[in-house]
This record gives structure tokens, C-alpha cells and sequence, in this order.
């Protein structure tokens, strides 16, 4: 029932975005702007929030455990999208079905959908089994995605760092310092974390909705672009289903494990295709996966829930 209820309303606050966006409510950098306000203040109060129960041996435990998994996962997925990249002639459609099976759109979907599913607990695993992600994440999107042989900004090792330490990622490691130490904050200081932090589930997936209403929907209906919805929504959750039953993990972890793989593609795919390959048709093919993956998830994401509680009851 929770699963069956998250699906509604997950597609009832991406309508809400893509309502806004469609009919003039909001304009111009709004949907920049809003980023910038759930990454660097909502979202990091919300991790912080997470962290703020009471100390256990066995979760400090299934946090090393998690960050383990969270790097054996990514090389495995990286051999994976290696192999469709190949495939796929090293094209622009490899380059985009490579990133896609790599990363989901861990943020503004996951998030919310763990908060919902499994509580606080539940945000807690799977921010902490995000920071190997996160970390990657930023600093290899534009050497996956820019096409060989076109010239590539240096990294200075201050973009890196800016990248390695974004707001998320030094929120885990202050929510992880009160959790170690169990300091409590002020009364009015801890109202002020749990209100921010309530914002960034129900923006996050507004935000969603008012990305998707950029693209026209009638241009998506191709074969090659319903291809990579079936890889990334079903494919890749069966396996990492079939991996956890296979090492027998936990409950709680195989939550964190197969949901974060039960998520639609990472929303920036869009964002960073446009920055780092020229040609519009991969531009347009970007924003294809990243919409239609996300439709799909607001079915697919209850599916793997409940097969999830029947594998692991």
C-alpha cells in the first residue's frame, strides 16, 4: 500500500512541476535557482536531520558495509556500460546508455522515495552509501559523455574538491559528527534543520516535473529511446536484486542496494550532454532517457519495492 501511494504521488508532484513550468507560473531561472536552493541549504538539512537519532554499534557497522558495496556496484555497473558503450559503436547513444546504467537520479527521486519507503533510517543508509557515488559522479561526467577527440577543459584541483565536497556530501560528514558524538543542537537550530529539511522531498520532485516540461513528448515515442527505460528501470534492479540475494545481505541494506538501482535515470544526464557534446541529437537523446526513465519509475520504483519486501521479508 505505502509502495502503491508513493507511486501517486510521485506522479502527482512531477505533474505539479510540469504544470508550473507549462502554463507560465514560474519562468525563467527558476528551475537553476530552485536547484541551487535544495542542494545547498533543503538537502543537506535533510541528511542532517537523518543523522540526528541515537547512536548503534550494528548501523555504524552497516554504514562501512554500505560504502563497500556502494564502489563494487559502481565498478560493476562502469563494466557493464563499458560493454554497451562497445557495443553500441562507441556512439553518442554508448555514451548516454553508459552514464545511464552508471548513475540515477539519486537526489531529487531517491531521496524522497527512501524518506517515504523506510524513514529516516532508510535517508541515513542511503545518504551514506551515496558519498563514494557522489564523489565520482561529478568529477567522470565529462569524460563519459564528451565525444572522442574533443578538446576537454582542465580540471583545476580546486574543481575538483568543489566537486568532491559539495554541500550533500559535508553534510554527511557533520550529520555522521553528531551521530558519533551525539551532540545535541540547540532547540531552535534543530526546528530550523527539520523544517529545511522537510522542503527538499516535495521539491526535489517538483523540480523533477518542471525539467521534464522543457522536452516535447511527441518526439520521444523511437525505438532506440524506449530502449534504455528497460535497461535502466528493470534490468539493472533485477541484478542488483540478484547480487544482494547472492550475498545474502541484510534487509536494510538490500533496501538502500536495490532502490537506489530501482531509480530512474540521474537528471543532470540532460544538463551535462549539453555541456560537454555539441551535437544536438545526442542533446535531445539526453533529455529523452532522463524523461521517459522517470515516467517509468513512478511504476517501476513500487514494483521493486514490494518484490524487495517479498525477497527480504
Amino acid at each position: 500500500m505505502t509502495a502503491a501511494k508513493l507511486s501517486v504521488e510521485l506522479i502527482l508532484m512531477v505533474c505539479i512541476g510540469l504544470f508550473a513550468y507549462r502554463s507560465h507560473i514560474i519562468s525563467g531561472n527558476f528551475d537553476k535557482q530552485l536547484t541551487a536552493f535544495i542542494m545547498k541549504l533543503a538537502l543537506p538539512c535533510m541528511i542532517v536531520k537523518s543523522m540526528m537519532g541515537a547512536f548503534s554499534w550494528d548501523q555504524l557497522k552497516n554504514c562501512g558495509t554500505l560504502v563497500v558495496l556502494a564502489l563494487i556496484l559502481w565498478a560493476i555497473t562502469f563494466a557493464l556500460g563499458q560493454g554497451a558503450y562497445r557495443l553500441m559503436g562507441r556512439s553518442a547513444s554508448g555514451r548516454i546508455m553508459r552514464f545511464s546504467m552508471m548513475y540515477t537520479n539519486f537526489t531529487f527521486v531517491g531521496i524522497p522515495v527512501m524518506e517515504a519507503l523506510y524513514g529516516d533510517q532508510g535517508v541515513f543508509y542511503f545518504v551514506v552509501f551515496l558519498v563514494p557515488y557522489r564523489m565520482i559522479y561529478y568529477s567522470s561526467a565529462e569524460a563519459m559523455l564528451s565525444p572522442p577527440g574533443l578538446a576537454r577543459k582542465e580540471r583545476t584541483l580546486a574543481d575538483k574538491l568543489k566537486g568532491w565536497f559539495s554541500p550533500p556530501v559535508v553534510a554527511v560528514f557533520v550529520g555522521l559528527f553528531l551521530y558519533l558524538t551525539q551532540l545535541q543542537l540547540p532547540s531552535p537550530v534543530a526546528g530550523v534543520i527539520d523544517s529545511l529539511g522537510s522542503c527538499a522531498s516535495p521539491l526535489g520532485m517538483v523540480l523533477c516535473g518542471i525539467s521534464l516540461g522543457k522536452y516535447e513528448f511527441r518526439k520521444l515515442l523511437k525505438f532506440k529511446y524506449l530502449c534504455l527505460p528497460l535497461v535502466r528501470n528493470l534490468f539493472i534492479p533485477a541484478l542488483f536484486l540478484v547480487l544482494a540475494l547472492l550475498f545474502h545481505l541484510k534487509k536494510d541494506l538490500a533496501e538502500v542496494v536495490v532502490m537506489f538501482a530501482a531509480l530512474p535515470v540521474a537528471s543532470l544526464l540532460a544538463a551535462f550532454t549539453i555541456q560537454y557534446d555539441p551535437a544536438p541529437e545526442s542533446q535531445f537523446e539526453a533529455a529523452a532517457a532522463v524523461l521517459l526513465s522517470t515516467f517509468c519509475a513512478a511504476f517501476t520504483i513500487p514494483l521493486w519495492a514490494n518484490v524487495v519486501a517479498l525477497a527480504f521479508p
